[in-house]
């Protein structure tokens, strides 16, 4: 029996070209990056070419830095926290003012949360049926002591896109000052993306989202933005991010992004061709479905589908039996009891959200992958609604 993995967005495997340059770096660059003789030496220009290669992908140039980190959930801590702290430091009397969407990674929503509890302001979006923004709401929650807006480039459970370039523009009318960060974890290897086109004074994704190594993230900052470290120590990383460097996982991340880069274009053209194969399948194939999320803002790999009548929970684990790996929604919170924020968000009915599971294509996947899995799904499906608990 096959193994079908539909569960990109959750992580992706390692490419092989990333691979061979990973087993390089570590059987030939020992060195700590930080270490002045010529093992160090050695590593530390491995890490800044790969720093630079990270600034060109962005096409950020100058115009700001990028810091490693060991995570896109780390990245967003220090760009949330740092930018808070700072504000903080800075001897203002009132407590900052910070906004996000309802429907954030747990990463973004967790780390405004344990701010909220130090005292800081906080406001949360929401969303309608679709996975929009509510944009009046967002504009009329700006006050003189907004510091931050953070607002994800596209959802990673439903694949939602948000038009950040525009939110950016009209929260910079009413209040240039504001700091816009955006999670764009699900955005870079699945789209292009360019800082000269969306200017963002902070950024956060992660490596293993696009065939990288686990374990390694990137935090862009534009020039002149002033956050504070989170974590401290040494002055590694322009002295935001302390502790030594992970060589290897550097640079994964710039490999990863030039294999992406090199066939761009044709790698989103099959994927995108082979997600509205996949959705065409199902619903001619099964009935009693509904697509969550927005029918055509989003990422074509992301395929977010409520089964009538079907926990979600029985299917999945009938369909790792037939050879399908998907998830529930985001990997990060695997084993949770609650269901969905992101859904919830979206005022669906709890039997929707209960009945919702994740699909998610990537550069691996074929076309007889999708037939395989269709016919699993639709095999699960009605075995289940045959026999219900």
């Amino acid at each position: 029996m096959p193994r079908i993995y539909l569960d990109y967005n959750a992580t992706t495997p390692l490419d092989p070209s990333v691979l061979e340059e990973v087993i390089n770096t570590l059987k030939n660059y020992p060195g700590n990056p930080s270490s002045v003789y010529e093992e160090g030496r050695a590593a530390r220009i491995l890490i800044e070419d790969s720093r630079e290669f990270v600034k060109s992908f962005l096409d950020a140039d100058n115009s700001g830095e990028v810091i490693f980190t060991a995570s896109g959930s780390e990245s967003i801590n220090l760009a949330v926290s740092g930018s808070v702290f700072a504000y903080m430091e800075n001897g203002e009397k009132k407590m900052p003012h910070i906004i996000t969407s309802q429907v954030e990674h747990s990463a973004v929503l967790n780390t405004f949360k344990f701010l909220e509890r130090q005292g800081v302001e906080t406001t949360y979006i929401g969303v309608n049926e679709f996975g929009e923004l509510l944009m009046d709401d967002l504009l009329s929650s700006i006050k003189e002591n907004t510091i931050l807006v953070s607002i994800m480039g596209a959802n990673n459970e439903t694949g939602t896109i948000f038009p950040i370039k525009q939110i950016l523009e009209e929260v910079k009318n009413i209040r240039e000052e504001v700091l816009f960060h955006s999670d764009i974890v699900q955005v870079i290897g699945k789209n292009s993306f360019s800082i000269k086109d969306i200017p963002l004074d902070l950024c956060s994704f992660s490596g293993h989202k696009f065939y990288a190594l686990k374990g390694c993230g990137v935090l862009y900052v534009k020039k002149g933005v002033k956050i504070n470290s989170i974590i401290h120590g040494g002055h590694q990383e322009r002295g935001l991010r302390a502790g030594t460097e992970n060589t290897a996982g550097i640079v994964s991340i710039a490999k990863g992004l030039d294999v992406f880069k090199t066939d761009m274009n044709e790698e989103i053209k099959k994927i995108n061709t082979l997600g509205s194969l996949f959705l065409d399948k199902l619903f001619y194939s099964i009935e009693g479905i509904k697509l969550n999320g927005h029918p055509v803002n989003r990422l074509k790999n992301t395929i977010n589908v409520s089964f009538d009548g079907v926990k979600s929970e029985t299917l999945l684990f009938n369909l790792d039996l037939y050879g399908v790996s998907a998830s529930a929604g985001s990997a990060c919170n695997a084993g949770a009891i609650s269901p969905s924020h992101v859904l919830r968000a979206h005022g669906y009915d709890i039997k929707r959200i209960e009945s919702a599971i994740r699909f998610s294509i990537g550069r691996f996947t074929t076309r007889n992958d999708i037939e395989y899995a269709v016919s699993a799904i639709k095999k699960g499906v009605l075995k289940l609604r045959a026999n219900p608990l």
